[in-house]
C-alpha cells in the first residue's frame, strides 16, 4: 500500500508560528503494507473502559482517526467529515463497521474525549460502534508507528502539525486502507470497508500530498496543492497570451495586405 496522506492540521494564525517547511516536511501517514496494529496495546474510552486493541476490533472493518481532542483547527472537521461519510455510505453501525477516534496527545483528558465524541459525532450516535479513545504515551506510540503516522509539536504555538487521514483496518488489525481525512467519498469509503470485511489489503497506489490550508502557517510558503494550481494558472495565462499575440499578428498582416 503506496498511499502516503499528508494533511497537515496547523491553524490558520500570524506568521509568528515558528516551524519550517523543513520541519513538516517528514509529516504524513503512510502504512506499511500489511502493518499490524499492536493488539496488546490498551486504551480506554470516555468512560474509562479500558481493554486492549484486539477488543477494540469487534468482529469486523473499523474506521480509525488520530486526532487531538482539543485541536481548534482541522481535527474536529476530520472526525465530522469521517462520521459523515459513513453516514452516507449505506453501511450499518455495529454490523459493518465501528469507528474509533484515538488521540495521539497524551495530555488529552477523559473530559476532552466526551466534548470530541459529543461534538463530531454525537454521543449517542451509533452506541456500542463509536470509540473515542486514549492510552499512555508509550503506547499510542505504537499506535502511531504502525500507522505509519508522523507529527511534529510546535511548542511555541502549543499545538502539532500533523497528517488529517482515516484509517481502514479489518477484523484482525491489518491495515488495509489510508485516506485523506477531507473530502472523504462515502462511496470510496464504502468500497474499502467492504473489501475490508472480505481480508482485502490495499492496492492503492495514490500518493497523496496536500496540504490542509493554500497558505501553510508553518513554513510561510505556498504549499505543494497550491503552488500546483499557481502553476497551472501561470500555464493557462502563457496559453492564452500567446493566443492573443498570434491573432494580433494576424490581425495586423490582414491589415497591411488590404
Amino acid at each position: 500500500m503506496m498511499l502516503a496522506v499528508c494533511l497537515v492540521c496547523a491553524a490558520l494564525a500570524p506568521a509568528r508560528a515558528e516551524l519550517t517547511r523543513s520541519d513538516v516536511a517528514g509529516v504524513e501517514a503512510s502504512p506499511r503494507p500489511g502493518a499490524v496494529l499492536p493488539l496488546s496495546v490498551r486504551l480506554r474510552d470516555e468512560n474509562g473502559v479500558t481493554r486492549p486493541i484486539r477488543q477494540w476490533l469487534t468482529g469486523g472493518p473499523s474506521v480509525w482517526v488520530l486526532a487531538d481532542f482539543t485541536c481548534d483547527t482541522l481535527c474536529g472537521s476530520v472526525v465530522s467529515t469521517v462520521s459523515d461519510a459513513l453516514r452516507r455510505s449505506g453501511l450499518r453501525p455495529g454490523q459493518d463497521f465501528d469507528l474509533n477516534v484515538v488521540s495521539f496527545d497524551p495530555q488529552d483528558t477523559a473530559e476532552n474525549a466526551k466534548e470530541m465524541k459529543q461534538a463530531q459525532v454525537g454521543l449517542q450516535a451509533w452506541g456500542d460502534a463509536t470509540h473515542v479513545l486514549r492510552g499512555d504515551a508509550s503506547d499510542v506510540a505504537g499506535l502511531t508507528k504502525a500507522f505509519g503516522f508522523e507529527a511534529v509539536y510546535d511548542r511555541d504555538q502549543l499545538r502539532y502539525a500533523h497528517p488529517a487521514a482515516a484509517f481502514v483496518v479489518t477484523a484482525d488489525g491489518r491495515i488495509a486502507r489510508a485516506l485523506p481525512g477531507l473530502g472523504l467519498d462515502p462511496a470510496n469509503l464504502r468500497l474499502a470497508l467492504v473489501e475490508a470485511g472480505q481480508g482485502r489489503i490495499g492496492g492503492w497506489t495514490d500518493h497523496v500530498r496536500l496540504m490542509c490550508y493554500g497558505f501553510d502557517p508553518a513554513s510561510g510558503l505556498y504549499t505543494l496543492a497550491v503552488g500546483r494550481l499557481l502553476k497551472a494558472t501561470g500555464l493557462a495565462t502563457l496559453v492564452l497570451l500567446g493566443l492573443l499575440i498570434v491573432a494580433l499578428l494576424r490581425h495586423e498582416r490582414e491589415a497591411a495586405r488590404s
